[in-house]
């Protein structure tokens, strides 16, 4: 027995299990404890993660865990942890100067633990504005367990902000003095405002039914489309703007009515006197037109013949008389241009050229005439020209206008300065730049002077500075008005300074943009080299003497000239020859020159459709010439015409090479739209030589009976395919037909005419692109 106890002890095997099992449950308690601190700490870590302040108090008020949201809520330091173990009454001393009822809330705990009943949603109002929602959760692990409390904390305070905001928003509508009306799906009104209740008793049965129908429309689109929509509603006497909102998944749409009868009957009265003032314009306008034409027409012919009249031979007394005549006859044309001016300038339609010129030299050919008019009146004229300051005179900008303004003060101080005083000009350069000139002229005369209660009268249009100026000295009174607007027009100022019985001195300076490099001066004088000898040339105009002049000068050159006095007359002239170039005058009775250049563009004679045609005007709008453009001409001369601008223009248009014929039509944006599809390109093509001759017929059936809306709702339509087919040179004719006014009804012809001649060509020629059958 002794040898047996040295031996290794031996268990039976249930020991020895037993032991093993004592040894792993050592093991797992060791690994039990880590694993124990890494559960806590992913506890901690969710809790953390929360958006709510949660804490946990046993039976004894004890805090038992608490998040860091918690501690930011009630203003406790971090970590959350420190505070675990501390007692629910000494936590609150800490943020209880944060509570505004703090009494309340000290007895709030035990009554919560008594009732032993969950609360939520509990408010609790803090001294720095927040408001805090507790919820309080009694919980027991089995019936004879103590009760632990769980207190969750969240910050409620933008929540109950925006929950007054939309309290107060929610009260809008019944307060609203407009109607508003909520109506539903199958059309039905849900609410009414009170606004909408009083509209509703104001109005008739009848009334009442067509507001509700209007809404039902206005909601059931807006809720079909999901956008809101805007709408002006005449209900019985009165106008309403109602504004649609919808609420698809709602199920309804708002409709807002405001009463904007006020602003539609203002905006009738202002229609009324809009359309009366431009009446007025119009009236003006044409009254300017008429006159312009029905003086410029005979002063074509006065100084056209004083013309002729010059190269014949004259003794010396007769050449005297030719020069008054001719003297005459300018000066009443300048009259007929300053009153035309002054209704471009009143009407906002002056404009200004711009072309490179030399204005040192233009400033000097200018006042040559008056220079020697000044001089036979036995006036001095002295100054300073503005070469002597200005190194680079080469300016972009209007010669005539600068002129223009020039001449009216140097012949004022001309007119109003008795024999034996003086005129001074001087123009000099007081600032330059690599892109501007800047330039300063003043105008000084020693003549009867201005008083100050006049000095601003004088600017004004029809206007003199006393009653019997006219009589004594002559002229409009629009040549200062024309100046200064000129002078402002163009970045300027024009000043005045005057004393009675001493004379009147005017200035301005102008800032001119730079031209780069000296353009060649164009040529003005007739130089008759024979361009023009042996050309055919067809003359539309109805005045005798007028043709008569024309005549006289194209025989001159060596031209052949057919004559037609109305515009059927012509056309047959036309038909029967061959020609070079027509003169085409605008104003002709039965059919005016408009009307007439329409048809020629539009004959099957390309040769003939195409022949230059140089306007002859009385007309001196730039916007006339510009509709004359428009309708196909080629260019424009005003009557009267001066013979080296008529020799010119007719050399330009007749020896300038006109162009091959275009093609008619330019796939290239079609077959970017393909992307390779040329089965798409044949469709379209297809598409159109079906239903283009079909509209075609349409538009001008519409046309030939006037009713340009029904010619603006087919241009409209066609558009896509005009662009889609790449038609050229009808982008001024579509946007003119798009229109539906029905003025200028000769140009809106001549449109339709150049579109029908550029749609039939295309249909002609787009067959090529098919494939072959």
């Amino acid at each position: 027995m002794a040898a047996s106890a040295l031996s290794p002890v031996s268990f039976p095997a249930d020991l020895a299990q037993a032991h093993q099992r004592i040894q792993e449950l050592e093991r797992a308690l060791e690994q039990a404890a880590p694993d124990q601190a890494l559960l806590n700490k992913r506890l901690a870590l969710l809790l953390n993660q929360l958006p709510e302040g949660v804490a946990l108090l046993d039976a004894a008020g004890t805090l038992v865990l608490l998040n860091d949201q918690i501690c930011h809520l009630w203003d406790l330091p971090l970590p959350a942890s420190q505070w675990v173990g501390q007692s629910w009454p000494i936590l609150v001393q800490r943020f209880r100067s944060l509570l505004v009822r703090p009494e309340a809330f000290m007895r709030r705990l035990p009554e919560l633990l008594r009732a032993g009943q969950p609360v939520y949603n509990e408010l609790i109002e803090l001294t720095d504005g927040r408001l805090l929602a507790r919820d309080f959760l009694p919980v027991r692990e089995t019936p004879d367990a103590p009760t632990t409390v769980l207190i969750c904390l969240r910050d409620v305070t933008e929540h109950h902000r925006l929950t007054r905001q939309l309290q107060s928003v929610a009260s809008i509508p019944a307060q609203n003095p407009n109607p508003i009306f909520r109506l539903d799906l199958a059309g039905q009104a849900i609410y009414r405002n009170k606004a909408a209740e009083v509209l509703g008793q104001e109005l008739s049965p009848e009334e009442a039914e067509y507001l509700l129908a209007a809404a039902q429309g206005l909601a059931a689109g807006a809720i079909a489309q999901n956008a809101a929509r805007q709408v002006d509603l005449a209900v019985a006497r009165g106008h309403f703007a109602a504004y649609t909102v919808p609420f698809p998944q709602e199920g309804f749409a708002n409709v807002y009515l405001v009463n904007i009868t006020a602003r539609v009957q203002a905006e009738q009265e202002m229609q009324r006197a809009k359309e009366e003032a431009e009446a007025a314009v119009k009236a003006r306008e044409n009254f300017l037109a008429n006159m312009s034409h029905e003086i410029r027409t005979p002063m074509n012919g006065v100084l056209g013949m004083t013309a002729q009249l010059g190269k014949t031979r004259l003794d010396s007394r007769q050449q005297e008389l030719l020069g008054i005549i001719r003297t005459s006859g300018q000066h009443l044309l300048s009259i007929i241009n300053d009153v035309l001016d002054m209704a471009k300038i009143t009407s906002g339609k002056l404009e200004l050229e711009q072309t490179a010129f030399n204005l040192c030299d233009s400033f000097a050919q200018a006042l040559q005439p008056l220079v020697h008019q000044a001089t036979e009146k036995g006036i001095i004229v002295a100054g300073t020209p503005l070469r002597n300051s200005c190194s680079y005179p080469w300016v972009l900008g209007d010669p005539y206008r600068l002129n223009q303004i020039l001449l009216n003060l140097v012949s004022n101080a001309i007119k109003f300065t008795e024999p034996g005083g003086r005129v001074i000009v001087i123009a000099r350069e007081i600032a330059s730049t690599d892109d501007t000139l800047t330039v300063e002229v003043t105008v000084e005369d020693t003549g009867i002077g201005i008083a100050p209660e006049q000095q601003a009268r004088i600017f004004e249009g029809f206007t003199q500075a006393y009653a019997d100026t006219t009589r004594r000295f002559g002229g409009t009174g629009l040549g200062l008005s024309i100046s200064r607007a000129l002078v402002e027009q163009l970045g300027g100022t024009l000043r005045l300074k005057s004393e009675v019985g001493k004379g009147s001195t005017f200035s301005f300076t102008l800032p001119l943009p730079r031209a780069q490099g000296a353009p060649q001066a164009a040529e003005t004088a007739v130089v008759d080299q024979g361009a023009l000898r042996g050309r055919r040339v067809l003359l539309f105009e109805d005045n005798e003497i007028n043709r008569e002049v024309a005549r006289l000068l194209l025989e001159e050159w060596g031209m052949h000239v057919d004559e037609a006095e109305n515009g059927p007359l012509g056309l047959e002239l036309l038909h029967q020859n061959s020609y070079d170039i027509i003169l085409m005058d605008i104003q002709m009775p039965g059919m005016s020159g408009l009307e007439a250049t329409a048809i020629i563009r539009q004959l099957p004679d390309t040769t003939k459709a195409q022949l230059p045609i140089l306007a002859l005007t009385a007309n001196a709008f730039r916007a006339d010439n510009d509709r004359y453009l428009a309708a196909g001409m080629d260019a424009c001369l005003t009557k009267p015409f001066e013979e080296a601008k008529l020799y010119h223009q007719l050399e330009q248009l007749i020896s300038k090479q006109r162009p091959a014929a275009a093609p008619a039509y330019n796939l290239d944006k079609l077959r970017a739209l393909a992307h390779g599809r040329e089965t798409f390109v044949v469709k379209i093509i297809r598409s159109f030589l079906t239903n283009m001759p079909v509209s075609l017929a349409q538009l001008e059936t519409a046309a030939t009976a006037g009713d340009w809306q029904q010619v603006a709702a087919l241009m409209h339509h066609i558009k896509p395919n005009l662009e889609a087919l790449g038609v050229p040179g009808i982008d001024e004719a579509v946007q003119q037909l798009q229109q539906a006014a029905a003025d200028a009804e000769p140009a809106r012809h001549a449109a339709m005419a150049r579109l029908g001649t550029q749609l039939r060509r295309a249909l002609q020629q787009l067959p090529r692109e098919l494939p072959a059958e």
